[in-house]
């Protein structure tokens, strides 16, 4: 299987108010939130951005909290930003809480003239995880499914790549010792296997695939084989190529060719 590289690369992204584009994975979710909202907002795009876990305070964005977008609706939703991140209030550890699938649901409804960005499970910062039961936690209105991955993870001992390495069970990487290094076929058992990301996405959504960490990866020879082999895929027409540290974003996305585009 041959693929070619999309000019440009978020052509794939819709554009229409009432879409809810969900972030899974590991190892960039937030940093991917913060490009795609900045191209969309570039186009005119309305967006709302939250999250179904919990997550550090972000900068540089309008901020509501749940109780704050209430007293909104209350005064017919004056003053709202074009662009605003939504949360449930501060945790104790300065993190944000998230908001509840429903309440995305909802949101979607409230505001059909906005896109939803949303990250739907959390990684502790570490480039790849293993999932426990009822993650991630999805919107029932989810239209994309963006299934990230953290090349950082390469080459580093199991036990610091994988968040929850030794406290959840995935029986296709059972065999991992705590100094066994990540390699490309980690890579590919996590995401393709029973029980891993791929899996994990809801049937009826469409998902890409999305490597990050370009930017200090020495092997685009095993990136590559180990895409062609994801692109194989039938969920994963689409892979994205990213490196999102920086104050400008890098990023290509990939999608199959056919034998009438070859030709």
């Amino acid at each position: 299987m041959s693929f070619a590289f999309a000019d440009p690369w978020h052509q794939f992204l819709p554009r229409e108010g009432g879409h809810v584009v969900a972030l899974a994975g590991s190892g960039g979710k937030t940093s991917l939130m913060r490009v795609l909202a900045g191209v969309l907002a570039a186009e005119g795009v309305k967006l709302v951005l939250t999250t179904t876990t919990r997550t550090e305070p972000l900068v540089d964005i309008p901020v509501l909290e749940l109780s704050d977008l209430e007293r909104q609706y209350a005064d017919e939703r004056s003053g709202l930003p074009d662009a605003f991140f939504l949360h449930a209030g501060t945790l104790s550890d300065g993190k944000w809480q998230g908001i509840e699938p429903g309440e995305v649901d909802r949101l979607g409804e409230r505001h059909p003239d906005r896109i939803i960005l949303v990250e739907v499970d959390g990684a502790a910062k570490h480039p790849v995880k293993l999932y426990r039961e009822g993650e991630p936690c999805w919107p029932e209105r989810t239209s994309l499914a963006m299934v990230v991955m953290g090349t950082a993870a390469l080459d580093q001992p199991a036990a610091e790549a994988l968040h929850r390495f030794g406290r959840e069970e995935f029986f296709p990487l059972a065999d991992l010792r705590p100094d066994t290094l990540w390699a490309w076929e980690h890579f590919e058992v996590l995401l393709t296997a029973p029980g891993g990301y791929v899996a994990r996405v809801p049937d009826d959504v469409p998902a890409v695939l999305v490597m990050t960490g370009l930017g200090e990866l020495n092997d685009s020879i095993g990136l590559f084989e180990f895409v062609g082999k994801a692109m194989a895929h039938p969920r994963l027409p689409l892979a994205v190529f990213a490196e999102l540290a920086g104050q400008e974003p890098s990023l290509r996305t990939a999608f199959r060719e056919t034998e009438d585009d070859e030709s």
